[in-house]
């Protein structure tokens, strides 16, 4: 009577306001806001989920360290427990890029990724801090003076300077992508400590005969008026050079000798008439005739066949299939084929040089039929493969052209003077200056050398800083022998992976390509290349073991600037005692080391932190578990850490064991982002948002998750479409987290159940749960964050959204508090809540930090877990493949054919609670009840029949995994809606149902 008058005053209350029994349900209640808040993200969020985190993880393991007496043990536990990421310095000059943020966050989830796996983490952020664009900075402070006029004092004071002010700005951009690391211990290339490493290592490869000086072609600026590196050069592929071909006629003698060999018939119509005073010619083709000053040698291909054409008046040699490709218009005829060998010891002569000096012909395995006339002009002044012909066959290694790329007129013949003189101003001419190839044009006519000209369209390299094209010239420099070197540093890939694995061949082709490394550089901004020279004989060197090692010794003293102090200085202390005596007639050279030479020799890092840190007598062999950066370092960083390693220890290891590089950012067009072009994209304006160019602002979780979406693999695109769609996906998991926090505030016991204690459909979700953590896990062992989070998105969809949290809505918000079957629900979300806590926690640390924050009180497990959710363990539960086949073939399939019929039914129905379903079957043993199956198809009643008729029912049945078969009818409720819950399953409008009623009476 009690109960029944309750209803009745309850369903009277409820007619009077449609609202009142909302109270009585157990809605979700949450602090986690529907978006993040930048403020709090920076200030509060970005320390705790970083910094913080990071020092006490490496202070754990320090200690462990520490307290280990076991020399072996310790070596074992480092080997086990500690990963290495080595953080390839970016340079010190100027804002960060989308590319900085690229790179930074792709380590740091690895970084998160291992360190959730139990694994402690060290990872030390660096700068590259020497190098020519930061001096040109400096230099721009001094307007009124000339570059080689100031003091080198003066600019490395005012470069460092610069350096410094860039990684105050850097650090500042980098913090607020919530790095895991500790941004107060940082190395830079000019560090003191750093800049000694680098020399040592430079010892040590002087030690092992690697370093010698040569004048030898390198690649030069002219702008910048310095050495170049591989890793230094652009490529332009629309350069237009003017290409000639030019006649060189040979010697008399040697024409009369190819004649000899030739056939008769050749000899009578050439001496036909003996008063011509014909000579065949050398056809040669190149484009860079500013270099034809410096012609030592023509060069051919002795397995070629080559053809001596007449041509109008010119009898010419030309290869034959080249000769095709010549088009030429004029008649021609060929006078005889003949192979290459009978060029071996011919000679031809320079007109223009009108110097009489006979040069040679000479084989080179470099000629080849690409493009040309199969006969290559040589100068070894202005070409590697020209440079190696020369020391072959010791010719003049000849480059009259200075720093400026300017002719030196005085190393040339008198009468070019006035054709390489620019008139206007008397000074010599620009090799690259279209006016000089003119002159020089003319000069050729003059001296009918001049075949023909024409422009031609190719790719050429240029200096990167400049943006200027580069010439190639002999001057005296430093170079790292690579000869034995290349082949220890091949071997040592064997063990290293790559990622993507196409990075093997391109680093491997960049190394075999290498016999020498150019690691000078005539610049003030550096470290120094330690040698000594007569000060009245400039050319004669002094660099010795000994004089190196007593050379770091004062530098360690006296610091790296005393080195560029005044030459006047004494020079006894930069001098061991057995020179005192004639110190005084040296000086200290210029020449500093390549920046790659710094960069690369930044593994030294990672040595002082086993030796200094950990106290190890013996460092691991790999270094570092992770190198990871652009694609452009196969040519730069990954290949000069590689050489100094392995030559400076002579030993074929590596010191990475993994090597994964990423792509460049486009903008939506596809157009590399470049200044300027204007089409970057800050930083800051993905975490801010920018309304001048429609970027929503994403925060910094979005900004990471932007960076991990994308197949960095390759060139990733980056612009407000790609920006909304990451929006559109942080909302739907900021909605998706907030529901889990929102039930588990609300009666969530914090004693979880056991995986047997819970229901079917809760024992199927964690096994999916399972299934998605070891999916994602394979994707993070193997780098590919982009499917890691296409993995959650389906997941989130279809599994959570589309089906357990739909089927679960009304357990949780209509059930008793302290339910069983509401607790069992609870600590699914629980399981799926840490599950995505830990699978999201390396992308997005900031968001699972907030997560974290607004846990239940009690929820946590220990106090290590009380600060941060990257300490909590990786999640794991009961999985069964079965289980899930089982369920799959079972649940899920009365779930589908329940969704079919719903749909077909001619009624204005929209929800499934306002449906009845009877399942028939022929046997006893389902795998399901009545109440488990209604919950999942949330239908207002399902009713199980059994009946011995249903094998004559036929193709309508449904087979389920044991072989049972059954059949299922769905139904509009001829029931009215309860009040509380909006089930169709009341008789009397004025009553709850009595689920409802049994808990708003508890109420």
């Amino acid at each position: 009577m009690l109960r029944r008058s309750f209803s009745e005053i309850a369903c009277k209350r409820y007619y009077s306001d449609k609202h009142s029994f909302q109270k009585t349900l157990i809605l979700p209640s949450t602090k986690f806001p529907n978006r993040s808040n930048l403020q709090k993200t920076f200030n509060q969020l970005i320390p705790e989920s970083s910094q913080d985190v990071y020092a006490s993880q490496l202070n754990g393991f320090l200690s462990k360290i520490r307290n280990m007496h076991d020399d072996a043990a310790k070596v074992e536990f480092i080997k086990e427990k500690l990963f290495v990421l080595h953080d390839g310095p970016p340079y010190a000059n100027g804002d960060l890029h989308l590319g900085h943020a690229l790179n930074k966050i792709l380590k740091d989830i690895i970084n998160r990724y291992q360190l959730i796996r139990g694994k402690y983490v060290f990872y030390k952020p660096g700068w590259d801090c020497h190098g020519l664009p930061i001096e040109m900075k400096a230099l721009k402070d001094f307007n009124n003076e000339s570059s080689h006029s100031i003091a080198p004092l003066k600019v490395r004071s005012m470069a460092a300077s610069h350096a410094t002010k860039a990684i105050q700005a850097q650090k500042k951009q980098f913090k607020q992508f919530a790095i895991l690391t500790d941004w107060n211990d940082c190395y830079k290339t000019m560090d003191p400590e750093y800049e000694i490493n680098q020399l040592e290592v430079f010892l040590e490869m002087l030690k092992k005969g690697l370093i010698k000086r040569q004048n030898r072609p390198v690649f030069w600026g002219i702008e910048t008026r310095t050495a170049l590196a591989e890793g230094e050069l652009e490529y332009n592929d629309n350069h237009k050079s003017t290409a000639v071909f030019v006649k060189f006629p040979l010697t008399s003698a040697s024409n009369l000798q190819l004649l000899e060999k030739l056939s008769k018939n050749v000899m009578v119509e050439y001496l036909a008439d003996k008063e011509r005073n014909d000579t065949i010619n050398c056809l040669i083709w190149t484009s860079t005739p500013w270099t034809l000053f410096s012609n030592q040698a023509i060069c051919f291909n002795e397995k070629f066949t080559y053809c001596l054409v007449k041509l109008e008046s010119d009898f010419l040699i030309v290869e034959e299939q080249l000769l095709q490709k010549l088009n030429v218009t004029e008649p021609y005829e060929i006078l005889e084929i003949f192979s290459g060998e009978l060029l071996a010891g011919l000679h031809y002569t320079h007109p223009s040089m009108r110097d009489g000096v006979p040069r040679p012909l000479l084989h080179g395995e470099h000629v080849t039929k690409s493009v040309g006339t199969g006969l290559v002009h040589t100068a070894p002044g202005h070409g590697s493969d020209d440079y190696l012909i020369g020391l072959q066959n010791n010719l003049n290694i000849f480059s009259p052209v200075d720093h400026t790329g300017r002719y030196k007129l005085d190393e040339l013949p008198s009468y070019v003077h006035k054709t390489l003189t620019e008139p206007e101003t008397g000074l010599p001419r620009k090799v690259l200056d279209h006016a000089t190839t003119s002159a020089i044009l003319e000069c050729l006519k003059s001296h009918n050398m001049l075949h023909a000209a024409h422009e031609y369209i190719h790719s050429y390299p240029y200096d990167w800083r400049s943006k200027k094209p580069v010439i190639i010239r002999a001057t005296p420099q430093w170079f790292a022998d690579l000869h034995d070197v290349k082949k220890l540093a091949l071997d040592s890939l064997k063990d290293v992976k790559f990622s993507p694995a196409r990075g093997q061949a391109r680093l491997g082709a960049f190394i075999r390509a290498r016999n020498e490394w150019c690691i000078s550089r005539q610049r003030s901004w550096g470290v120094p290349i330690p040698a000594l020279f007569k000060v009245d004989e400039p050319d004669q060197i002094l660099m010795t073991e000994e004089t190196v090692s007593h050379i770091i010794d004062v530098i360690k003293k006296k610091g790296m600037n005393s080195w560029f102090a005044e030459r006047e200085s004494d020079m006894r202390e930069w001098l061991p005692p057995s020179f005192a005596e004639e110190a005084n007639a040296y000086a200290r050279g210029r020449d500093t080391m390549d920046v790659w030479f710094d960069s690369g020799s930044s593994w030294s890092v990672l040595e002082r932190f086993y030796l200094d840190c950990l106290k190890l007598e013996k460092i691991p062999e790999k270094l570092a578990d992770v190198y990871l950066e652009g694609s452009d370092q196969h040519r730069g960083w990954f290949q000069s850490s590689l050489l100094t390693k392995v030559a400076s220890s002579g030993a074929a290891v590596a010191p990475y064991k993994n090597l994964i590089t990423h792509g460049f950012t486009l903008d939506e067009k596809g157009i590399k982002m470049s200044k300027s072009i204007g089409n970057t994209i800050s930083p800051k304006h993905v975490i801010e948002g920018d309304q001048k160019t429609g970027l929503p602002a994403l925060g910094v979780d979005g900004l990471r998750y932007l960076m991990a979406q994308a197949d960095y693999t390759t060139d990733i695109v980056a612009g407000p479409t790609v920006m909304v769609r990451v929006a559109d996906a942080l909302k739907k998991l900021r909605l998706t987290l907030r529901f889990l926090l929102g039930n588990l505030n609300v009666g969530y016991t914090t004693v979880q159940l056991s995986f047997d204690d819970l229901r079917p459909v809760d024992q199927y979700t964690l096994s999916k749960l399972q299934e998605l953590m070891n999916t994602t896990e394979q994707h993070y062992e193997n780098f590919n964050f982009s499917k890691v989070l296409t993995t959650v998105q389906h997941h989130m969809t279809n599994q959570l959204s589309a089906f357990y949290f739909d089927i679960s809505k009304d357990t949780l918000y209509c059930d008793a508090k302290d339910s069983k079957k509401r607790q069992q629900i609870l600590t699914t979300l629980f399981h799926i809540l840490d599950t995505y806590r830990a699978i999201m926690a390396p992308i997005l640390p900031v968001m699972m930090q907030e997560v974290w924050n607004c846990l239940p009180s009690g929820v946590k497990e220990s106090e290590t877990d009380n600060n941060s959710p990257i300490n909590r363990a990786w999640p794991q539960f009961p999985f069964s493949s079965e289980m899930i086949k089982n369920f799959e073939k079972n649940e899920l399939v009365v779930l589908r054919e329940y969704q079919k019929q719903f749909k077909q039914l001619n009624s204005d129905m929209t929800k499934s609670s306002q449906t009845t379903v009877t399942i028939v079957t022929d046997a006893q043993d389902l795998p399901f009840d009545a109440d488990e199956i209604s919950d999942i198809l949330q239908t207002a009643r399902t009713d199980i029949i059994l009946s011995a008729a249903l094998n004559t029912v036929g193709e309508d049945a449904l087979m389920l995994s044991n072989g049972v078969k059954i059949k299922i009818e769905v139904k509009p409720s001829t029931l009215m809606k309860c009040p509380r819950c909006w089930k169709h399953n009341i008789s009397n409008e004025e009553k709850l149902c009595d689920r409802c009623e049994q808990v708003v009476h508890t109420l």
